[in-house]
């Protein structure tokens, strides 16, 4: 059970509401009233507004434990929780706690005993904040966690034909971007070759080496392609030395990770580098992208909102069908660089694929599959442009009929 704060001296709740309280506040600064006679017209108690006036308590703050956070700070956490849910980003309780306290370690503000809040600060951040609440956000049963559901995808279209509609980008595919990652290994999977009809024992040639790299990639529906991000397995710099990087596509930012996986500090890195670098100067755009975890910390998605991006997520699990980079992309990379690195192999017996090779490897398949053709294709398999809510496959979703759900509605708040 959470604490409950009663201020010492009384043994009741708060007599007043804080729009009380800032209208007493407002009319003594404007000299409309005196302090006592404040007190009186607004029905708020003398001490508390002396507090109030004379900065002692905060104005915004009910009577209680002074928060943890300063008050900006927190309407600015609250302000981006409800436009994330709103856009399809929402993010748990359990995030919020995680992510307000990597915020306050960035701030340098020791707010928090152990260095982020608990569910104390959170039952207090509620009642400051009663328009915040907990929502389920999809009643998908794990049997389906991977199936299309006709209602979540009709859904989906609404949401996604109103922000387009609201922005003004139903016929702007130059602002219309995708984001997604994928990763891939030095020991790649060799593909089909001739041999003697009935041979039992037909084998590729492969590095023995399953070093891993997560691509970050993105593209807009009208066909172009921004640089890569390329994540690396390592704990320090240490870690990209000896990639050949002069090799790689023009404009490649390069990072680390102890796995080779992508976190909330390398996407927010990727945004500030690479996607707000050259997505242009027009404004607004929509960036669409999952509902992975590390598409949804505080730091990115108050970025976005400052630089005037609006972030889309897609339903959980739909993303092979709704997802551009899924559909027509990604597929034809993975075969590009199976392709390539067999060339590359049996090309000379000694050659290996490495940091060094991979590079060059990479490029290639880069070219290749991100073609402006196989980009707006994906846009338009997924009915994003042009905007087709028909464009997903009635067979695509029959799995799922008997056990259709309705989405949730799109004004809830998920935390």
């Amino acid at each position: 059970m959470p604490k409950k704060y009663i201020h010492k001296g009384r043994g009741k709740e708060m007599g007043y509401s804080l729009t009380q309280m800032e209208e007493a506040v407002k009319a003594v600064k404007e000299g409309r009233f005196s302090i006592r006679g404040a007190s009186k017209e607004f029905s708020v108690p003398k001490s508390t507004l002396q507090d109030k006036i004379s900065g002692r308590t905060e104005v915004g703050v009910p009577l209680g434990r002074r928060p943890a956070l300063p008050v900006e700070m927190e309407n600015k956490i609250v302000q981006t929780v409800k436009t994330a849910a709103r856009q399809g980003m929402g993010i748990t309780r359990r995030q919020l706690l995680q992510r307000t306290g990597v915020l306050c370690k960035r701030t340098k503000l020791n707010a928090f005993k152990n260095g982020a809040p608990t569910k104390d600060w959170w039952q207090s951040l509620k009642k400051r904040h009663p328009e915040l609440a907990v929502r389920k956000a999809e009643a998908l049963g794990s049997s389906r966690a991977s199936m299309m559901n006709p209602v979540i995808v009709e859904g989906h279209f609404d949401a996604l034909e109103k922000e387009l509609s609201s922005m003004n980008l139903t016929d702007k595919p130059e602002l219309i971007w995708n984001c997604d990652e994928t990763g891939k290994c030095f020991e790649h999977s060799p593909g089909k070759v001739i041999a003697e009809k009935g041979s039992r024992n037909v084998v590729g040639k492969v590095t023995n080496n399953r070093s891993h790299i997560t691509i970050m990639a993105c593209v807009n529906a009208a066909g172009r392609k921004m640089s890569p991000m390329l994540i690396a397995a390592g704990k320090t710099t240490v870690s990209l030395h000896g990639f050949n990087a002069e090799m790689a596509p023009a404009g490649t930012k390069w990072a680390f990770q102890e796995n080779g996986w992508i976190t909330d500090e390398i996407v927010e890195k990727w945004f500030t580098s690479v996607f707000l670098q050259e997505c242009g100067p027009e404004r607004p755009q929509i960036l669409i992208l999952d509902r992975h975890k590390t598409h949804e910390c505080l730091a990115f998605l108050e970025l976005a909102i400052e630089n005037g991006i609006i972030l889309y997520g897609l339903p959980s699990h739909t993303t092979h069908m709704l997802q551009p980079l899924d559909r027509t992309v990604f597929g034809p990379f993975g075969s590009y660089y199976d392709q390539f690195c067999s060339e590359f192999l049996s090309s000379d017996p000694l050659h290996l694929i490495n940091k060094w090779t991979f590079p060059s490897i990479f490029t290639k398949a880069w070219e290749a599959a991100l073609s402006s053709d196989n980009i707006t294709s994906g846009f338009k398999a997924c009915g994003i442009y042009p905007f087709n809510r028909n464009a997903i496959p009635k067979d695509a979703m029959l799995p799922s009929q008997p056990t259709e759900t309705s989405p949730p509605p799109s004004s809830d708040v998920v935390l």
